[in-house]
């Protein structure tokens, strides 16, 4: 952030089911980001395809597919070959939910320098529709 124009910020709400975080990015990283970040991205998509498959599933081409498929399974099961198992040891790990900064904490956050989730870019979130009071 050198001495010309404010850096500008786009203020968005997570669209990923169960998410809503609010994230800010810079006016020259924005692409139409949706998601706060690639997990919340990744689980919207697994939610489409997961809508469409079932779509598809219903349809009459789709039944014939299902039907394919399980036949290619059951010819695979002729031939059984026995693998090792999983590794052992592997650890998993979840992410907490982040607060909700929204509401009353709305001047706060107005005020407070945000950061591009992007670029990490650093400067002042500017209120394009100010509220009258």
């Amino acid at each position: 952030m050198g001495g010309g124009e404010p850096l500008l910020f786009y203020e968005r709400r997570c669209h990923a089911p169960g998410c809503g975080v609010l994230f800010f990015i810079c006016r020259s990283c924005y692409r139409g980001q949706r998601y706060c970040r690639g997990a919340c991205r990744q689980a919207a998509r697994r939610e489409q395809r997961r809508i469409a498959n079932r779509r598809h599933q219903q349809s009459d081409e789709g039944r014939l597919d299902h039907r394919d498929r399980q036949r290619a399974y059951r010819q695979r099961r002729l031939a059984r070959v026995t693998d090792q198992g999983c590794v052992p040891g592997l650890a998993s790990g979840s992410i907490a939910p982040q607060p909700d900064p929204i509401g009353r904490n709305a001047r706060r956050l107005a005020r407070r320098p945000v950061c591009c989730i992007v670029c990490g870019r650093r400067g002042r979130l500017i209120e394009m529709f100010q509220r009258r009071e």
